[in-house]
């Protein structure tokens, strides 16, 4: 009997921790300065039929602002965190050129001109 009793604890634990702490945390803009700070130049959407959303964006740095890099081509996709600034969640679809964006890089980003990398997160002032 106790081992029947051992067994239906485990089994329990296992889900309260399956379905609490242990699971994925939501995305988050991440508390550092942005890599990339100006306005969208240009979106070239590259998924269709269906596919999941999917475009890269130029981005121009604000004239005046000290920027680490001053034109950037961004990936995102539909894994690309993106919110106003009142944090309210947008869709890729919602953006457009002249918006004035801040976004936050994935490691990996080439050392080319325009600097190029996929952007894990992104604010949105329209």
């Amino acid at each position: 009997m106790k081992r029947n009793n051992t067994l239906h604890f485990i089994y329990i634990a296992l889900l309260l921790c399956l379905s609490s702490s242990c699971g994925n945390e939501p995305k988050r803009i991440p508390d550092t300065l942005p890599d990339v700070h100006g306005y969208i130049g240009d979106i070239k959407r590259t998924a269709n039929n269906g596919s999941a959303a999917k475009a890269v964006i130029m981005v121009k740095s604000i004239e005046g602002l000290e920027a680490n890099h001053p034109l950037a081509s961004l990936r995102i996709d539909e894994n690309t965190l993106i919110e106003d600034t009142t944090g309210e969640e947008l869709k890729l679809e919602q953006l457009r050129e002249g918006h004035e964006v801040q976004a936050w890089l994935e490691d990996g980003i080439t050392k080319t001109k325009p600097v190029q990398g996929y952007a894990k997160a992104m604010r949105v002032d329209y």
